[in-house]
Formats: C-alpha cells, sequence, structure tokens
C-alpha cells in the first residue's frame, strides 16, 4: 500500500486542555511523516484529514491542505479522477510527492477512525468535540 495513516492508541492521554495527544503519522510510498511515532493530536488531525479526503476523493483537480498540530508540518491531497489522489508531504517547503490509490487510503483511515473511536469511548472521552466529528464521519 502506498498510503498508511498509523496512530498508537496505547499512547493516548487527554491532556488538562481537553485535547487528545499521542503518537500519528503517515507513511507515503515507504516515507513515514513527520517521522515514526510523530506526537501530535491525532483525533483532531484525523477528522481534518478525513473531511479533506472526502472532498478530493471525487473532485479532479480539488485541493485540501491538512496541517498537523504540533510543527510547522502538512499534507497537500490533489484529487486525480480515476481512483487516485497525490499526496504531497511538505515541510518548509520540500517534501515527498506519490500519487496513491483513494481505495487504500480509505481502508486505512477508516480502520485508524475506528480503533481512536473505540479507544476515546472505552476511556470515557465520547464528548470530546474531535471524538463526535470521527463518530459522525
Amino acid at each position: 500500500m502506498d498510503f498508511e495513516l498509523f496512530c498508537d492508541v496505547e499512547s493516548l492521554d487527554l491532556a488538562r486542555s481537553g485535547s487528545i495527544w499521542g503518537n500519528v503519522w503517515i507513511d507515503v510510498a515507504g516515507c513515514p511523516f513527520p517521522e515514526s511515532n510523530w506526537n501530535d493530536m491525532p483525533v483532531a488531525f484525523l477528522a481534518e484529514l478525513l473531511d479533506a479526503f472526502a472532498f478530493v476523493r471525487h473532485a479532479e483537480g480539488g485541493r485540501r491542505r491538512v496541517r498537523f498540530f504540533d510543527g510547522p508540518f502538512w499534507i497537500d491531497l490533489v484529487g486525480q479522477g480515476g481512483g487516485a489522489v497525490s499526496v504531497s508531504l511538505n515541510a518548509h517547503g520540500a517534501g515527498k510527492q506519490a500519487t496513491v490509490s483513494a481505495r487504500d487510503m480509505a481502508r486505512s483511515l477508516g480502520a485508524v477512525r475506528m480503533d481512536l473511536v473505540r479507544v476515546c469511548l472505552e476511556h470515557g472521552w465520547g464528548e470530546q468535540m474531535d471524538v463526535r466529528r470521527l463518530q459522525a464521519q
């Protein structure tokens, strides 16, 4: 698979601010981004990523940018039509780009979404806004 989202659900922790932190990163064509076990806000990040993916998946030429919440890192998604999405990994203007299968991307995002929602509910965080967003997607 050319695209995979990873989230270490064992690393999840609820901060005093109400934000859920944990390790989350993307692998595109063998390149982990921003790096393996990147600590960020995985629930909020995935909610934004799912919204962006839903738009570009069916909009050839449609573009969306999704930023990680910690650090100057983002990914750009561009719908390519024909079941493909261009994914660019960016940091300070340089990065890697690959065209990936929208089906593979959807499968990876969906699997992580299910795991995150399950673990957040088990921890009693179901009323947290980003968890509710994931449940609705």
